[in-house]
């Protein structure tokens, strides 16, 4: 049984509605039905919330036979080899002018270091951006759609094929 049959089989059990649980945890009875529908996955300060009011232990409420599609949504990455090399250019930057301050080393040295630096700090600014935006990897978790079949982004709350997940699977 997955987590979004077991909250409706235990609420069913209850003879609440979807808005009876959803007032009882402070949410919509929208979320409550995406919960079942399987388009949502509360997180699990949630699951504790509703495992509570259902009056059930956390571990009847989750599933570990089948983890279906609840994997979680992830942030984009940034990709970091821009950051590695600004601060490359920031040390070089400083390796530079603690050359300069100093004067007692080669001069051409240090000036060359310190525009090195610039210029490092430069690339490691500009390059890795795409169209004015940090290249990022947006990979979202995906999940297939039960009624068309075809996969699309997790966090979507409605397949974009077909439509269906919203509003009760329609």
């Amino acid at each position: 049984m997955t987590l979004g049959e077991t909250i409706k089989t235990k609420r069913e059990e209850l003879n609440w509605t979807q808005q009876d649980l959803a007032e009882r945890l402070f949410v919509s009875r929208q979320t409550v039905c995406r919960w079942e529908n399987g388009t949502r996955c509360p997180d699990l300060i949630m699951c504790k919330k509703i495992a509570l009011a259902l009056g059930i232990s956390l571990d009847d409420l989750i599933p570990t036979d089948d983890p279906g599609n609840y994997a979680p949504a992830t942030a984009p990455m940034v990709d970091l080899s821009c950051v590695k090399v600004m601060l490359t250019g920031v040390m070089l930057l400083l390796v530079g002018t603690f050359l300069i301050a100093a004067d007692g080393g080669n001069m051409d040295i240090s000036a060359l270091l310190f525009f090195l630096g610039i210029g490092t700090f430069l690339v490691g600014l500009f390059i890795p951006m795409d169209g004015g935006k940090p290249v990022v990897n947006d990979a979202l978790p995906q999940r297939k759609c039960p009624r068309c079949g075809k996969s699309h982004d997790f966090d979507y709350p409605k397949c974009p094929f077909c439509g269906y997940g919203e509003d009760g699977g329609l």
